[in-house]
């Protein structure tokens, strides 16, 4: 039987040996927020692995315990409709999902991005997670893209992105959250003990609409049907009606999760705040990809 010594000495070489695309899990922080991508193209680092995401509001990066994702069963995943199918990604690990392992490129601290082939390899995906501020809010902003890599186009493609949020739970054992649907473009979630709040939103010009869902809803077609089920331990959500996706063509969409110390400042005030263009924001992501590339070639309860 090995030693611990030799098995840890081991394991740290073999961490060294690994490229980062092989790894488990990515990290994505920067003063205000400490959050995990998983291997499952989700939020979270992998079930109830620390950070799920962690929150400063003094920018200090001292994030505490009040982790909006990690308690219990982590919940933070993406749902798709189509014509040619369903498929599924949800941090739980759940046996449903319909993906490979994605791979992960840590792009930089605030950057990664997460690519993978649904398991009847017709549709691709990639994840594009960026730190940033927009006014007051901290965002974990996202832009996701779809590849049809069938020779059919898919009809009916309807996306959903949805996230359970527990701020209030490692401090004062309090699931439910204080819920706000503020418009079609946002949905926002409130610890009732600890006031920090994060919310859901996007300025993409398609079809969408955000809500929330006391059945934990993994059909888009819900949340774009308009879904406001109010306060408890309920998940935030939207939807987005994508329309038809050509054999061999890709769409991308951007959308974010905000987060603060008040619903106020998480949600940009009454108005929703600003929020990035698309065209802008696909633009600064397609960069991104751009020098990836480069790069490579030079929660139920427990």
């Amino acid at each position: 039987m090995q030693s611990a010594r030799t098995k840890l000495i081991g394991a740290a070489l073999l961490s060294l040996a690994l490229p980062l695309t092989a790894q488990a899990a990515a990290t994505l922080e920067n003063n205000y927020i400490l959050a995990g991508v998983s291997d499952y193209g989700t939020l979270g680092s992998n079930k109830t692995t620390s950070p799920g995401i962690l929150f400063d509001p003094t920018g200090l990066s001292i994030y505490g315990i009040n982790d909006f994702l990690a308690p219990g069963t982590p919940y933070e995943g993406f749902y798709i409709t189509s014509s040619a199918g369903n498929y599924q990604s949800n941090n739980t690990g759940h046996s449903s999902n319909n993906f490979l392992s994605f791979a992960l490129d840590q792009i930089s601290a605030t950057v990664v991005n997460a690519t993978a082939n649904s398991n009847d390899g017709l549709l691709g995906i990639s994840n594009l997670y960026s730190l940033t501020t927009i006014g007051s809010r901290s965002v974990i902003e996202i832009t996701t893209t779809l590849t049809n890599n069938g020779t059919g186009a898919l009809d009916r493609l309807n996306f959903l992105r949805t996230l359970d949020p527990d701020p209030d739970v490692n401090a004062y054992t309090i699931y439910d959250t204080i819920n706000t649907t503020l418009s079609s473009d946002q949905a926002c979630a409130t610890g009732a003990k600890t006031g920090q709040t994060l919310c859901i939103f996007t300025a993409d010009t398609r079809t969408h609409n955000a809500g929330v869902s006391a059945s934990w809803a993994k059909n888009p077609a819900t949340f774009l049907a308009g879904t406001n089920s109010g306060n408890g331990d309920f998940v935030l959500g939207i939807g987005f009606d994508l329309g038809s996706l050509g054999a061999g063509n890709s769409l991308s969409f951007t959308y974010a999760y905000a987060l603060g110390e008040t619903l106020d400042i998480a949600s940009g005030g009454s108005t929703g705040g600003a929020v990035p263009e698309p065209a802008s924001t696909l633009l600064i992501a397609t960069g991104v990809l751009g020098l990836a590339g480069m790069r490579r070639f030079g929660r139920r309860r427990g």
